[in-house]
């Protein structure tokens, strides 16, 4: 079988970095030709981990080269430095990628990042699914939707649907405003279920993309019944300290009754309880949690949960 894999042609634009290296090129794959032209992306957030990236090399892998119906275009790593560095943010400048676009040609590293990957990856696609996820420090597993790409986020079949923000400066958002249906999944993360995700993500890549018509429609079998959410809302210590877990990683995805105890924080010296945790809705949705006993910051994200949609 040839695949996708072997059929990819790799490209690297520079990007200006620091004084000892100078630059660093970003990747962008792309098979095929014509229309419609879908772009994959990970690693916008460098401590988001190497799961959406590994799912991209899966799906090329696996996919036959017959059943590309359009271009593909791909970028696993999408922000090199701060993937080196375990960062959400290239530590260069600490700007968010995911909220500098279009970017500055003649900016900071970030923001002339940002324009790299307009010119040579955003600009010209009709479907843009960007993939994040848990990273080094969480699991999570959910996706946002947003007007007119709402068949390509349900195609990963998340647990949990979230309207997505509708903002310009976004990789997505940006996107948007060029005319492509978009889709942000969040899914994965650091655990024992790594490989399991990915295989997940791969699966939702592949029917998205047949949805796209970029390649072959294909239907395989849902593991969630997705359910629509309402506002997040984002669970944060007020104090540093060490965290406990009550929930683990096989739990993220779940629905959870009010009162559960979800985890706790301890005193960093006495190992005492100073904050607890709890689900605070009737239907707690759990879409993003640590799943270690770690050191933690006050403020730090801890747990992202919102109310289903009745």
């Amino acid at each position: 079988m040839v695949s996708l894999l072997d059929a990819v042609q790799w490209k690297r634009f520079p990007v200006a970095t620091g004084a000892a290296s100078g630059q660093i090129g970003v990747a962008v794959g792309e098979i095929g030709s014509g229309s419609p032209v879908a772009l994959v992306t990970a690693g916008v957030h460098g401590d988001e981990g190497p799961w959406g990236a590994w799912a991209i090399r899966k799906l090329l892998a696996q996919t036959p080269l017959d059943e590309l119906r359009g271009t593909l275009r791909v970028v696993p790593t999408a922000n090199p430095l701060a993937m080196e560095a375990d960062a959400r943010n290239a530590p260069l400048d600490v700007l968010d990628l995911n909220r500098v676009f279009p970017g500055n040609a003649s900016g900071s590293h970030t923001e002339r990042l940002a324009a790299t990957l307009v010119e040579h990856a955003v600009s010209g696609a009709n479907v843009v699914i960007d993939l994040h996820g848990g990273g080094s420090w969480c699991v999570n597993s959910f996706a946002f939707a947003f007007p007119g790409g709402e068949a390509f986020s349900k195609a990963f079949n998340p647990p949990f649907l979230a309207s997505g923000a509708d903002r310009s400066v976004t990789l997505t958002g940006y996107a948007r405003t060029l005319g492509a249906a978009v889709a942000a999944i969040e899914m994965g993360g650091k655990s024992d279920l790594e490989e399991r995700w990915a295989d997940h993500i791969v699966l939702g890549l592949r029917r998205a993309l047949g949805i796209a018509g970029v390649l072959t429609p294909v239907a395989s079998p849902d593991t969630y019944e997705t359910i629509p959410v309402g506002e997040t809302h984002v669970l944060r210590p007020s104090q540093g300290g060490i965290f406990l877990p009550h929930l683990r990683a096989q739990d993220v995805g779940t629905i959870v009754p009010a009162g559960t105890l979800l985890g706790e924080l301890l005193d960093p010296y006495t190992l005492a309880t100073v904050e607890r945790f709890e689900a605070p809705f009737t239907q707690t949705a759990i879409m993003l949690l640590r799943p270690a006993m770690t050191r933690i910051e006050g403020g730090a994200m801890t747990y992202v949960i919102a109310e289903p949609v009745k």
